[in-house]
């Protein structure tokens, strides 16, 4: 994938973000405050008019400076500043060959700004799952990824808003999870 194809998928996230909005306000009304729909739309809404950039790198960066200033809540800070290390990289595309890489940098950076670890009900818990699936040669459909979310309704959360729930956390797909299934299938999508 090269630089105007990730571009124009990191834009296109506006409309996915347009019509997810209810749904990823559901999810975090039932485990937090409600507005993780609205923040993601606001900050893809933000990539789609602001991002430019003429390599991968650029991209990345762009966009993690445009959702750091767009996003609210815990989400603008994590998945700014994993934007933001992915351009790092500095690959002219990403590939079947060095998709690993980007989706290790994207967990790596999450983990670390998030201080998560995997079992915690949070998005890092889909980049985990993500990071082993291609570790094992697999690639990644949007409906593995789905199922990477799914798989944190079985999950206590023990970190951010949905800690306080507690054991009433159980049962609910994490909507940054959710949010997370858009994100990684616009970067991995056809490489």
């Amino acid at each position: 994938m090269n630089a105007e194809t990730l571009l124009n998928k990191l834009k296109d996230l506006s409309h996915t973000f347009e019509q997810e909005e209810q749904n990823l306000t559901q999810l975090d009304r039932a485990i937090g405050d409600g507005d993780h729909g609205v923040n993601m739309l606001r900050g893809f809404k933000a990539v789609d008019e602001k991002v430019t950039g003429d390599t991968v790198s650029d991209v990345l960066k762009s966009t993690g400076m445009t959702l750091m200033s767009s996003v609210g809540g815990a989400s603008g800070p994590l998945y700014g500043f994993s934007f933001v290390k992915m351009a790092g990289l500095d690959y002219d595309e990403i590939t079947s060959d060095n998709l690993l890489e980007y989706i290790n940098t994207f967990k790596d950076a999450v983990a670390a700004r998030g201080k998560v670890t995997g079992g915690e009900k949070t998005m890092y818990d889909v980049l985990l799952k993500a990071s082993d699936h291609l570790s094992n040669g697999e690639s990644l459909s949007e409906d593995v990824l789905q199922q990477f979310a799914e798989d944190t309704k079985d999950l206590e959360a023990t970190k951010g808003r949905a800690a306080y729930f507690k054991k009433d956390s159980i049962g609910h797909i994490d909507p940054g999870a959710q949010s997370m299934v858009y994100v990684l299938k616009a970067l991995s999508e056809d490489v």
